[in-house]
């Protein structure tokens, strides 16, 4: 084998171990991945959801007590995504539908006009702290629906948060 050679595997060695030690050093910051009819998802962190509008909400989980729960509004974090609202809320765009899935697999849906104010003013946020520290076992994120009468929509360790059209030609 050429030293040429030597020198090029050599270096592509340490190059690939360098990739791989740095993939494994300093874990990624929680995020959710945002999509919308399909399309590429892109993530939503810490950093992005501290510059939307935070939102207290008062709710307990099923057998537990009333907390305060702080998040961004579900109707906040899926505008990001062009989703009608408003006026613009209307003919086809009210066959939308918000689907939050969770780490185990679970899953809730929300029409977008329950979520839209003019409509049923459904108040659901992305918590990441409760009575004012980060969420720990249920985080980094927690869906939490506080008016619902059952608790089952308050889902643990959401990942992401897509919009779909069900609309029919």
């Amino acid at each position: 084998m050429s030293l040429r050679l030597a020198t090029v595997l050599w270096l592509g060695l340490v190059c690939a171990l360098g990739d791989a030690t740095q993939a494994q050093g300093a874990p990624s910051p929680p995020a959710i991945q945002l999509r919308l009819d399909g399309k590429p998802a892109y993530l939503i962190d810490e950093a992005a959801l501290v510059t939307m509008r935070r939102v207290t909400v008062r709710a307990a989980l099923p057998g537990g007590p009333v907390r305060s729960w702080q998040g961004v509004a579900l109707e906040d974090i899926v505008r990001r995504t062009c989703v009608a609202s408003d006026d613009a809320l209307a003919g086809r765009a009210l066959a939308r539908f918000v689907r939050v899935s969770g780490a185990d697999g679970s899953q809730v849906v929300f029409s977008a006009a329950e979520l839209d104010d003019d409509f049923g003013g459904t108040a659901v946020i992305l918590a990441d702290r409760v009575d004012g520290q980060p969420l720990t076992n249920d985080g980094p994120f927690r869906l939490i629906v506080p008016h619902d009468r059952r608790g089952d929509r308050s889902m643990a360790q959401v990942t992401t948060v897509e919009v779909v059209d069900a609309s029919t030609p």
